[in-house]
This record gives structure tokens, sequence and C-alpha cells, in this order.
């Protein structure tokens, strides 16, 4: 198998590519075949009084979209959930696109920098929006995606799943990106709950600062067919 070597935010990755389809956005699993080998895993706990773990990521594409999903475990229908996606060259201001306890602070590396679209919804599949960032604010408030098959979620299935136009990713020139995917909650004074790549979740239900989203996953291959990465 070909193995490339990306360079991610705090070193070297080598990464394994397979080949993946497309998945239904629908809330519910389809499996490796589809999905492809997951591009981060987590196995620590996040906050323990939320009781959720983030235990896998995912990203693939087909000739149209680029499809991020993520595992979770210990689903609360009230939480929220975000898919912060760094695609290309610009970044934003790094505040938490619902106002959550939480700060988008990838760090800059070459031309990675902040995330510019963020997927946010709620866990019970009411509604989910997708923020791009515009060079000076966040942009997509009151769209809802859902009805559009543009995002899923299953507290019952524990994953989330959505998908984003190539055309609106635009990918910077290297076609490399990075993504988080976190959970949190219903109100503004919530923090971090759970992520993965995993970055360390709030204390207590609400926390006197935000916490960090500082470890996506990196050198992740956004727009081209072989777009399923196994970290080895």
């Amino acid at each position: 198998m070909k193995k490339f070597t990306l360079l991610a935010a705090m070193g070297v990755i080598t990464a394994s590519v397979a080949v993946a389809g497309t998945p239904t956005i629908d809330g519910t699993f389809d499996g490796v075949g589809v999905w492809g080998s997951p591009i981060a895993t987590n196995s620590t706990p996040g906050f323990s009084s939320a009781g959720t773990t983030a235990t896998a990521l995912y990203v693939t594409d087909d000739a149209n979209y680029v499809y991020f999903g993520a595992s979770v475990t210990g689903l609360q229908s009230w939480m929220n959930y975000g898919f912060a996606i760094d695609a290309r060259a610009g970044g934003s201001n790094g505040l938490e696109t619902w106002g959550r306890q939480i700060n988008y602070n990838f760090s800059s590396v070459g031309d990675y920098d902040a995330p510019e679209f963020v997927i946010r919804g709620h866990v019970n599949n009411s509604w989910a929006e997708r923020h791009e960032w515009n060079g000076s604010a966040w942009t997509g408030f009151g769209t809802n995606i859902i009805p559009s098959g543009d995002a899923s979620a299953s507290n019952t299935n524990g994953f989330f799943e959505a998908r984003i136009s190539k055309s609106i990713l635009n990918m910077r020139s290297s076609k490399l990106g990075r993504v988080e995917f976190y959970l949190t909650g219903n109100s503004n004074t919530h923090g971090l709950f759970t992520s993965v790549p995993y970055d360390t979740p709030c204390a207590e239900w609400n926390p006197p600062t935000p916490q960090e989203l500082t470890n996506p996953a990196a050198g992740v291959n956004l727009p081209v067919a072989l777009s399923a990465f196994t970290l080895e």
C-alpha cells in the first residue's frame, strides 16, 4: 500500500490510503467499506458529568462532495455538535460559531490556519447549519441544511455525518486540510464535552474560560478520490 508523509500540526504523520464510497447522510454509520478507516480515533473519556466520548472521525469524498463523519458514545438529545474544518488559506476569528465556551485555536503551520468552515447542529437532528468565514465574519446562520441532505445526526446510533460541496470548499492549492469534531451543550455557558482527535474537555458545566480546540487531524486530503486515511 502506498504511503504519504504529511505535515501535521505538531510534527509528521504517516498515513495509509484506502478507497471509500459515498455515504448516505441519515445519521447511520455505513461502515468502513463506505467511509474507509477513521482518520483519527480517541479512547480518552470526555467531560465526566456529561458522560460522552467522541471515538472516531471519518472523512471521504466522491466526485462532488467531501463527507465528514464522527462516532460518539453516551449521547443525550439536548447536546450540540460541530465539525471544524480548515480548508483554505486565510483562517477565521477562531470563535465558536454558536457562542459556546470553546475557541478554534488551530496552530498556523505553512498555509494551515484557523478553520473556515463549521458544520454546527443539534444532536436531536432538528437543525444544522453550515458556517463559512467570509474574511470578516461567519455566515450561514438561520439556514437549516438538514432538509437538503447535507447533515444528519442520531443520538440513538451515536453517529454524525455531513457533506460540503467541493465547489464551496474551494480547497487550498496543497489540497490538504484539517478537521476536528467536537461535542458541547445547549447553553452558551457550556464548554467542550469531548472531541476527536482528543482535546482537554471542560471540568465543570459552566467553565469560567473557553476550552481550546488545538488538535485537528492534519494532512487530510479532502477533494480527491483517495480520501480515507488511517493513522499508523
